[in-house]
């Protein structure tokens, strides 16, 4: 607060001190503060007393009014003009002044309408106002819906709340959940300890695991008086389900080999976060090794074994399946060893048979070579052997030494015998 508006507060403080001091006692019971946005309504709870000298006052058809603190010190004189008034909002109270109640509504308000109002009651003879005043806070956005959310635990039906205000009575927010996580919401409009309203959705639903870490959101749908889109307010809360342990498993990491080291991690899904113990299985009997969430060892042969972890939390247990671990009686470095051994003997070896194979596979292909080149000897010489027996008396034999040479590129041409 500026010391310009302190110094404003303390004069309307003053002059509404000495109204009340010299005409009467008026005692007005409202908020101290009411939030509305613009476009919207505001419903103002409003209650009062008088001195018993008064009390007929209400009966008489006052002038009930509201009066703004910025504009107090113009109100009843000259300079309050119509520029003046066109800065008040639209007020209306809608209360039974019979019964003291002077509960009203302003409309068409706008954010040039935050201010302290105080609540004067107006007769022929007199005039009475309190010096308690209500500030009216007038916003172009909304506030948040509140949202209440309590434990929640697997399969235990609960009730997740969402309340917006509702300033406005006759133009009430709509308050929904997104998503509804498969349950049922119900809205329901209440009066708050101060005389306002406000609207509430209550999502009924079953909580699971799969819920936990969701994020859900509370939307508030505000409608206007104007003709402007409707505005929202939401708030989103991440759900925090307690359930018992889920999917338990164990990973490992490391090579079982003799003197290595092994590691075994068990992973489980479980709120509040579980807590793991370590068991060893061998020949039918169960050790319990450690309470841990990761197990190491140097791995021997008495590791050998089947290894079960255990997950629990203050709502229940689940066991992993277990995981068999055999030690060789080797280590991975002597086994490298060897295997390079046995690769040095086998190599040569192999060259060896290779190279056999080989010569065996080549041997037959020049055998079948020799036999088809004696082959064709045979038959060529046979062949020149029998013309020489068939030549006839006169015939050049000129022509024998041709076709034998003819015979060689083609045993099968009949040509050249017709043409000798």
């Amino acid at each position: 607060m500026t010391l310009r508006m302190f110094a404003a507060d303390l004069l309307v403080f003053s002059s509404i001190l000495s109204a009340a001091w010299c005409q009467s006692v008026l005692k007005v019971s409202v908020p101290r503060t009411l939030i509305s946005t613009s476009g919207s309504c505001l419903l103002i709870p409003c209650l009062f007393n008088i001195s018993k000298e008064k009390e007929n006052i209400p009966d008489s058809s006052p002038v009930v009014t509201w009066r703004r603190g910025s504009l107090w010190k113009l109100y009843d004189t000259d300079d309050f003009t119509n520029t003046h008034h066109q800065m008040e909002p639209v007020m209306e109270v809608v209360g039974d002044l019979g019964k003291k109640n002077c509960t009203s509504v302003m409309r068409n308000l706008s954010s040039q309408h935050s201010d302290r109002y105080y609540f004067r009651i107006e007769t022929k003879t007199s005039t009475m106002i309190d010096t308690k005043a209500v500030y009216i806070n007038v916003s172009d956005s909304l506030a948040e819906p509140d949202v209440t959310v309590p434990v929640l635990r697997e399969g235990e039906k609960v009730n997740l709340t969402c309340t917006a205000p509702a300033p406005c009575p006759s133009h009430p927010p709509n308050v929904i959940w997104a998503p509804a996580l498969g349950g049922d919401v119900t809205q329901r409009t209440q009066m708050n300890a101060d005389g306002t309203q406000s609207v509430s959705a209550i999502l009924n639903f079953i909580p699971s695991f799969q819920h936990h870490e969701m994020k859900v959101n509370c939307v508030s749908i505000h409608p206007l008086h104007r003709e402007d889109k409707p505005l929202l307010s939401h708030k989103s809360v991440i759900l925090s389900v307690e359930y018992p342990p889920k999917k338990t498993r164990i990973s490992l990491s490391g090579l079982v080999w003799l003197g290595n080291n092994v590691t075994l991690t068990c992973q489980s899904n479980a709120n509040p976060p579980a807590v793991h113990r370590w068991f060893l299985k061998r020949a039918g009997v169960e050790e319990e090794l450690s309470i841990s969430r990761v197990l190491s060892f140097t791995a021997a042969q008495d590791n050998t074994g089947e290894y079960i972890c255990e997950a629990q939390n203050q709502y229940g247990a689940m066991n992993s399946t277990n995981l068999q671990i055999t030690v060789p009686g080797i280590s991975f470095t002597a086994f490298l060893s060897l295997l390079a051994v046995l690769l040095l003997l086998v190599f040569p070896l192999l060259v060896l048979l290779i190279l056999v194979i080989y010569r065996r596979y080549k041997e037959p292909i020049r055998s079948e070579t020799r036999q088809d080149q004696d082959i064709y000897a045979n038959v060529s010489a046979s062949a020149v052997e029998s013309q020489q027996l068939q030549l006839k008396p006169g015939e050049d034999k000129t022509c024998i030494i041709n076709h034998e040479h003819t015979f060689k590129q083609s045993l099968f041409d009949e040509s050249i015998y017709a043409n000798c």
